[in-house]
């Protein structure tokens, strides 16, 4: 296995310049947490010099090439025609006998010197395959969970679990053929080996401009619960609109719902029957001044999912200093200490959630500030400075010979 005597390098800054290729299958206008870091990474490798080019799917079957100008940065952006899957909102497939021969053309046009893999489906498949034939270090950071996708898959749950193991015999397949593997957290990394058998798995995560988010100085005024993510089953929110509905009236609560997804209908029907819809608001998609203004106002943000390999939103409701309560699984508990930044609490115990929501609610101003002063530290932990230098010295030791000025 290529990545066997690879060593992550120390938190060091990069001296030289180099071209990077990120392949995804999601990318903008997609909005989910894959997304959104090969969003992020590619402006911030730009901003730090670095020439960026991203491989993706278009949003329509004809294939396109050009500089797109993204937070500032232009960002050489290679679409492959693609066709949404008739299921999901943003999930997207580009012909796989198409695949390979347009990867294998934009790599010997760019000649990256080194290509970031951000998933293992179609694209990224196709092209941790032409890349190894190529002869390019590969990084690889894994944001997908097959449980996650075979949802959506149309076909009867009995046959889920033998979808699951193919989408993980995949990951496999693509992972196999990177230098190095990454994935945000420690507990994402455990789970990521266990299911493909790859070792080492590296935690880095995926990092957030914590300058973007405006920190509280006082408990906001209004009770403000806040969600933001995509409205899917993996979500979670039918538990978090039951734990609302427990909430008494008399507290002032509201509860904002920020995202889409393929449950929306649904989760407002649910907030119809439990007689919350007038204390419920669903902003669907909202532009990254309003998500800021959005955190700030929030009182407590919750997390119910189960299924989070880390959780952005999370981290920039931290980055907000609000205190957050989250479902106590996958990559949560590293964002989240009971009674510090929040509380966790059991996935589907709505009661649990409720009360440590009011308790959040209830708790007074300086309670509340510490709170929101531990959260704000547990962000900036994570700041996207360090992540961008981390990743461009683990660049480096995949390129040798380019950091050494040989030709």
């Amino acid at each position: 296995m290529k990545r066997a005597n690879v060593v992550l390098p120390d938190l060091l800054e990069s001296s030289r310049r180099m071209c990077v290729l990120i392949g995804v299958d999601t990318f903008p206008p997609d909005i989910n947490g894959a997304a959104r870091f090969a969003r992020d990474h590619a402006v911030r490798l730009a901003r730090r010099g670095h020439e960026v080019h991203v491989v993706a799917p278009a949003t329509s079957m004809r294939s396109t090439s050009g500089v797109e100008i993204i937070d500032g940065q232009a960002i050489h952006v290679h679409r492959l025609r693609s066709v949404r899957w008739p299921l999901h909102d943003w999930l997207r497939f580009a012909p796989p006998w198409e695949v390979r021969y347009q990867v294998r053309r934009i790599l010997r046009e760019t000649h990256p010197a080194v290509v970031h893999l951000q998933s293992f489906i179609d694209i990224g498949r196709g092209l941790a395959i032409e890349a190894e034939q190529a002869g390019i270090p590969i990084v690889a950071t894994n944001h997908v969970m097959p449980e996650n996708v075979v949802e959506f898959s149309g076909l009867p749950k009995r046959l889920h679990p033998r979808l699951t193991r193919f989408g993980w015999n995949l990951a496999t397949t693509a992972y196999t053929r990177a230098d190095i593997v990454t994935i945000p957290t420690p507990i994402a990394a455990d789970y990521l080996e266990r299911h493909t058998g790859l070792s080492p798995i590296h935690p880095i995560s995926c990092g957030i401009d914590t300058t973007r988010f405006t920190p509280k100085t006082a408990k906001p005024a209004d009770a403000r619960v806040l969600f933001v993510g995509r409205l899917d089953p993996e979500k979670n929110l039918t538990t978090l609109l039951t734990a609302f509905s427990l909430i008494p009236p008399g507290t002032g609560a509201h509860l904002d719902i920020v995202g889409r997804g393929s449950e929306s209908g649904a989760l407002r029907a649910q907030a119809a029957q439990l007689g919350i819809s007038g204390r419920v608001t669903f902003h669907g998609r909202v532009t990254d001044e309003q998500l800021v203004s959005i955190h700030h106002a929030a009182t407590v943000f919750v997390m119910p999912s189960p299924a989070e390999l880390q959780s952005i939103a999370t981290l920039e409701a931290l980055a907000s200093g609000t205190p957050v309560v989250a479902a106590d699984a996958m990559a949560l508990p590293h964002l989240v200490s009971n009674g510090v930044e929040g509380y966790r609490v059991p996935t589907h115990n709505a009661h649990d959630f409720a009360d440590r929501i009011e308790r959040i609610l209830a708790t007074d101003d300086d309670g509340y500030l510490r709170l929101s002063t531990a959260a704000l530290a547990r962000a900036r932990k994570h700041d996207a400075a360090t992540i961008i230098t981390h990743y461009e010295k683990l660049y480096d030791t995949l390129t040798p010979s380019i950091a050494s000025g040989a030709p």
